[in-house]
């Protein structure tokens, strides 16, 4: 069963390397590599280019956004599962995608599996800074502005091929907008595992400062409303403390 990992990048010569490290030392040897860079112009490709014998698919090319460069990803992938692994942040372990594969081997109807995040400052250390969990996860949590974790979440191409990819409009919340159609829409079967699967950099795109915060608080908002689902933005506002609980407790 192969797990097609989809790398996004954009000038991120000082990080990725330990992404890509990450992959291609997983125990799990049924991989596709894809690694899509907007065109980076500080010496990404370079180091790319050193591990071409171990990446499957190395494409480079200016794009509209995060989200655009992983619907090339998706739309390039031939494994059954897909994984988005961003070029700061690496998998918990060599045996991440082992268990991950297990998960859906035993269970022939699974479509996506979700699982859980730490957040550390520096990635090859042990000290946690905060720990995103996916265990309490409900569908009805994304009416409030809720999601599961992205990254660590596995999805099978098949649904993608069903709901859609990623809306390339949203600059923040593209994956909050997925997860409604695959969960709230399209009611898609998940399982929640009970293990860390990505290790992940502080101060992601929703996470930068409190603009991003705002931005991603209305881009949510809007992505409800335009699913048909009713929202305003105190609604969304009210995640916060959910995603604090669920940063602090494991």
């Amino acid at each position: 069963m192969k797990i097609s990992v989809i790398t996004v990048c954009f000038n991120s010569k000082k990080t990725i390397e330990n992404t890509i490290k990450s992959v291609i030392g997983q125990s799990y040897s049924d991989i596709e590599y894809i690694v899509i860079d907007g065109g980076s112009t500080d010496g990404t490709v370079d180091l790319i280019k050193r591990y071409k014998e171990k990446i499957s698919i190395i494409k480079s090319e200016p794009d509209k956004g995060i989200y655009d460069a992983i619907n090339k990803g998706i739309s390039l992938a031939s494994g059954k599962i897909i994984s988005i692994l961003h070029s700061n942040d690496i998998f918990y372990d060599e045996q991440t995608l082992t268990k991950v594969h297990k998960y859906f081997n035993d269970h022939s109807d699974l479509k996506v599996l979700l699982s859980d995040i730490a957040f550390k400052k520096n990635l090859m250390k042990k000290n946690t800074l905060r720990y995103y969990s996916s265990k309490s996860f409900k569908p009805w949590m994304l009416r409030i502005g809720f999601s599961p974790p992205h990254t660590s979440s596995f999805i099978t191409k098949q649904t993608y091929e069903k709901i859609g990819f990623y809306d390339t409009s949203f600059k923040i919340a593209g994956d909050f907008e997925f997860f409604i159609r695959c969960f709230l829409k399209e009611r898609t079967s998940y399982m929640i595992s009970n293990q860390c699967s990505v290790i992940m950099s502080p101060g992601g795109l929703s996470g930068r400062n409190y603009k991003s915060y705002l931005i991603s608080s209305l881009e949510i908002n809007k992505a409800l409303k335009e699913n048909g689902f009713y929202s305003n933005i105190l609604l969304t506002f009210i995640r916060f403390p959910l995603k604090l609980i669920q940063f602090l407790v494991k």
